[in-house]
């Protein structure tokens, strides 16, 4: 009977399906309801595709359906050499008494969950002060093997010292970024006495993830081929981020097609000139919408206008998004994909 009733499904449906059975029970019981509410919504109260977009609170003071702690304790102490560490402690209730680039924290991280005052600056990323670092008696200092393997002696003989990996080895062929993320998040949870609480926001991000996917597969966009790109400075062009990056994994579980597969070694994204972008050939691009004037040289160039996503009108805005970070920033990702995709297919 199950057969039956599931050979008669649109394939997107049945794929969406095959997702929510592999959540965790309570997950799986919240996503089932939520599917079932916009089902229903839809069907008795008239919803239409612009109250769906508008049910997918992007805002800057959105409300995540995550267990973040009211209050923040600064126990242990702890130094964050990095914005992604930084995010990870914040979401799990723990202030961190020092933390490198503040500044960039709030501009490039986007400040979510948001830094309160009082965190003491040590440095930059690539340049950590050791004794700007001493000078907070720290209890765990956090950073990354990509910029701070080489002080590793040096920050233990400080104090325990925890380096979470953040793009592959060369090695690491089937890499990816949620994966490293999940391990990451625990890891750090443990070392800080949050590990139930890890847990639970991990369930929390899957559940958000599920229910944006049965909302994306209710709208018929299971399956469309993107890619997530963003212009940079410095004459590097569009950076478009490859199948190891955050990006990519929560577009494959939104049941999106992610398209780009091709990356620098030791990152996971790549940069294209203007005669370059042709190889997204039509792949719709999800672009971060930067401050004026970023990019503006290659899509006033006649050439821009030949790529077939701009011929199709497949770009699709979204604000700044952290790309290294951990529960926070999947969901924000998420619901910032969902939203533009909705917002535009509705339009037309």
């Amino acid at each position: 009977m199950l057969r039956w009733f599931m050979s008669s499904m649109p394939m997107s449906m049945v794929m969406v399906i095959a997702v929510i059975f592999t959540l965790p029970h309570t997950a799986f019981s919240q996503v089932v309801n939520q599917s079932a509410d916009l089902q229903n919504s839809k069907k008795n109260n008239g919803m239409t595709g612009t109250t769906i977009v508008e049910n997918i609170d992007v805002s800057d003071d959105a409300i995540l359906p995550l267990s973040l702690p009211a209050t923040l304790i600064n126990t242990p102490r702890t130094v964050a050499l990095n914005w992604s560490a930084a995010e990870m402690l914040l979401s799990l209730g723990i202030k961190p008494v020092a933390l490198t680039s503040i500044n960039g924290y709030r501009k490039w991280q986007s400040n979510h969950p948001a830094l309160p005052d009082g965190v003491a600056e040590v440095g930059n990323r690539a340049f950590p002060s050791l004794p700007a670092v001493i000078k907070q008696k720290p209890d765990l200092i956090i950073g990354y093997p990509f910029r701070h393997a080489r002080l590793l002696d040096e920050l233990n003989a400080i104090a325990p010292t925890l380096l979470l990996q953040q793009f592959a080895r060369f090695e690491q062929t089937d890499y990816r970024y949620m994966d490293q993320m999940r391990s990451n998040y625990l890891l750090l949870a443990e070392r800080v006495g949050k590990t139930a609480l890890a847990k639970q926001q991990l369930l929390e991000m899957d559940a958000e993830l599920a229910r944006l996917r049965v909302i994306l597969a209710s709208e018929d966009l299971q399956g469309k081929k993107i890619a997530y790109g963003k212009f940079v400075g410095m004459g590097y062009g569009l950076r478009v981020f490859s199948k190891q990056s955050l990006a990519a994994s929560i577009a494959t579980q939104l049941g999106l097609d992610y398209q780009w597969d091709i990356t620098l070694p030791g990152k996971d994204f790549t940069h294209l000139q203007l005669e370059q972008i042709k190889m997204l050939q039509d792949t719709a691009l999800i672009l971060v919408q930067e401050t004026a004037g970023k990019g503006e040289r290659m899509m006033t160039s006649p050439l821009w206008a030949q790529h077939q996503f701009v011929k199709n009108d497949d770009i699709y805005t979204v604000s700044p998004l952290w790309s290294f970070g951990g529960p926070v920033s999947v969901v924000r990702m998420a619901r910032a994909f969902t939203h533009t995709l909705l917002e535009k297919n509705h339009a037309r």
